[in-house]
């Protein structure tokens, strides 16, 4: 299966997977921009703990109170996700105050 993004940017620069158990990323414009802005360590360590998670890894998540989306602990950034079965949609990633705020 090939990982998809909705932007062309940040997320464009990733390889193509071709593994067929991982789901699809795909990034909301918010969340490619705020990717952009990253630095490239903190970007990478977000990058991978999505790319573990459409695996079927375990990583640190979360369902929201509120909301019906999820969150993945990446060190002190946050990444809101909508886990849709085979797609997995990134919503927002930031630092971990500034993220859950709309």
């Amino acid at each position: 299966m090939i990982i998809v993004y909705s932007d062309a940017g940040i997320a464009a620069g990733i390889a193509n997977c071709y593994n067929s158990l991982m789901k699809e990323i795909r990034f909301r414009r918010a969340a490619d921009q705020a990717l952009q802005r990253m630095q490239p360590k903190r970007r990478a360590a977000i990058l991978d703990k999505l790319r573990a998670y459409a695996r079927g890894e375990v990583v640190d998540i979360k369902k929201m109170k509120g909301r019906p989306f999820f969150r993945i602990r990446v060190g002190g950034d946050r990444v809101i996700i909508d886990d849709e079965g085979t797609v997995v949609m990134v919503i927002d990633a930031g630092p971990r105050g500034s993220v859950y705020k709309e």
